[in-house]
């Protein structure tokens, strides 16, 4: 799957994610890649409202304590590896075990820090700062 948008607020992030919500499997792990402020987390909160979580509000980046659990219709990882300082850290979590969950959508903030703990089938979606509030996603 590649599909690339531009969005041009907040809203359209998440209304761009919830459509892509859709469609996903259980088991898919996105990486989220993409400058501070880019959207990745707004994108989060859009699918997570996208597989059916009642509170889409609380999805916030777990920046400190490296992961959140969204209880959806299909369970949502989220994880912010933006402080992480060893892949021990992510191992001590049981990372492995939730990106390979085939019954949840995992979706990693800043995953290049996650290095081979990355499945090989992940897919990347890039975020780029067009403007005050218009985004760029490329997904691949």
């Amino acid at each position: 799957m590649k599909k690339s948008t531009v969005t041009n607020s907040p809203q359209e992030t998440i209304d761009f994610a919830k459509g892509l919500a859709a469609g996903l499997k259980p088991g898919t792990v996105f990486c989220l890649e993409g400058q501070l402020g880019s959207g990745k987390t707004t994108f989060i909160k859009g699918l997570a409202e996208g597989l059916g979580l009642k509170h889409p509000e609380q999805v916030k980046s777990p920046t400190f304590v490296l992961m959140h659990i969204y209880k959806a219709k299909v369970p949502l990882y989220h994880f912010d590896c933006y402080r992480l300082n060893t892949l021990e850290e992510l191992e001590n979590i049981g990372f492995q075990d939730f990106v390979n969950d085939s019954q949840a959508i995992s979706c990693v903030e800043w995953a290049e820090k996650a290095g081979d703990l990355i499945p090989k089938t992940a897919r990347h979606i890039r975020f780029a700062i067009l403007g005050d509030s218009a985004r760029s996603i490329s997904i691949s």
